[in-house]
């Protein structure tokens, strides 16, 4: 039936009602106005209003356009004229519709984005850390926004946010204890880079077709490169020593500690060890797979003397077992305990251990790129924060061997002609 529709003439239509044999069947009314404009009723008087059109490659399309009531029939006539423009100029109402809906909510993408990318091409700390920013700061704060509406000035809002704590909280751990989540300037910049990446990931997929975290500015951090002085080494390997002796410290812990200062390896590279990773013959451990990827680390005696303090059990492979079985050994405690014991200010972090085998190295007299290479950096720039220790040991040896250039000088006297 083709007709002028009107309000009168769309609730007059009455559908086949269902019966026993039947499940009914709806009824289509087209406008004689605009072609490929009508109204379906249902056999429960549902009526909603749709447009019919062919894209440009052929391919029939009958989008809804909204219920009766919401909208009248002249509201849904307008919409109707306004999608047959697009169709004729080439565009696909149905379609775009369609890429809007799967784009969903920004905690929509963030589920793609961890499955889809994150866990096929990251590494599962990565993988870790990322699932970690999203629930703690991405979804509090904008999971809920559909990822067409997200704009520049959200992810602005996004970056204060995370640095005035306003996702900031504490919550119970997943076994026991607590959880606490910070914010500030430096999670705040993670998140903002989390974020780009999970757009450009949508615009890759045609979710939309910008990315609005392109170019935002990010908060200037403070340079963390902490390092124990002279003194500081020497009280730590003092107490070490003392808590070796006294039994108050589990070996693991401090074996685990001599490890992380005396190769400046990274703490989950340390804490994952497995003993087969551990090649004493010579000297090294094995990484198959590491932040950079596999990596040979060779260890001195003081690292081989503390191994043989460990004793290999067969449950389990791990060379840093903590109490469950399978879990590596947790060294927060212990490092708190020691570092306190030490006189060493809680500035230094496990971390800091890192720090300070790159710093020494440097300043005994290693080119950035040898240490680069001993700490496993990808990039060289993650080296460059040591080069000022490099100009200190530069600075000495230039005291070094000008005092010696000065001892070489004697007492002045009278200068003896030189004869042709």
């Amino acid at each position: 039936m083709r007709v002028k529709l009107t309000k009168k003439i769309v609730e007059s239509i009455i559908a086949e009602p269902a019966t026993a044999v039947t499940k009914g069947r709806d009824v289509i009314a087209w406008d004689s106005e605009v072609p490929g404009f009508g109204v379906k009723v249902t056999p429960a008087g549902k009526r909603s209003y749709f447009v019919y059109y062919r894209t440009t490659s052929g391919q029939q399309r009958r989008p809804k356009i909204g219920e009766h009531g919401a909208l009248t029939v002249d509201e849904a006539r307008q919409i109707a004229r306004q999608w047959m423009a697009q169709s004729a100029a080439g565009g696909d109402v149905s379609q775009e519709r369609q890429s809007k809906r799967a784009a969903g909510t920004v905690e929509d993408l963030a589920k793609r984005y961890l499955a889809d990318y994150a866990e096929p091409h990251k590494k599962p700390r990565s993988v870790q850390t990322d699932r970690a920013n999203i629930e703690n700061h991405v979804v509090p704060l904008i999971g809920s926004k559909a990822v067409k509406d997200v704009t520049r000035q959200d992810i602005d809002r996004l970056k204060v946010a995370i640095r005035e704590g306003k996702s900031a909280r504490t919550l119970e751990a997943r076994k026991r204890g607590r959880r606490v989540i910070r914010g500030g300037e430096g999670i705040a910049n993670r998140v903002v880079a989390l974020v780009s990446k999970m757009f450009a990931c949508a615009q890759e997929w045609g979710l939309r077709e910008d990315n609005p975290a392109t170019g935002i500015r990010k908060y200037r951090e403070k340079r963390k490169d902490r390092f124990l002085d002279a003194s500081e080494v020497g009280r730590l390997l003092e107490q070490l020593e003392l808590a070796e002796a006294t039994e108050t410290t589990p070996i693991k812990a401090i074996v685990a500690i001599r490890v992380l200062l005396f190769t400046g390896m990274r703490y989950g590279e340390v804490m994952n060890l497995t003993w087969g990773m551990v090649d004493g013959n010579q000297m090294c451990f094995r990484l198959a797979d590491s932040k950079t990827g596999s990596r040979i680390i060779p260890f001195g005696e003081h690292v081989n003397t503390a191994l043989r303090l460990l004793q290999r059990t067969e449950a389990s492979d791990l060379v840093f077992e903590g109490t469950n079985a399978g879990s590596p050994l947790s060294l927060r405690r212990p490092w708190y305990k020691i570092r306190a014991a030490a006189g060493i200010d809680a500035a230094a972090t496990l971390h800091t251990l890192r720090h300070t085998f790159a710093s020494w190295s440097v300043m005994g007299g290693l080119s950035l790129a040898q240490v680069g290479a001993m700490l496993g950096h990808k990039s060289t720039q993650t080296t460059l924060r040591y080069a000022d220790h490099a100009v200190d040991a530069l600075r000495s040896y230039n005291e070094q061997t000008g005092s010696r250039l000065a001892s070489m000088s004697r007492p002045a006297g009278p200068i003896e002609e030189v004869k042709p």
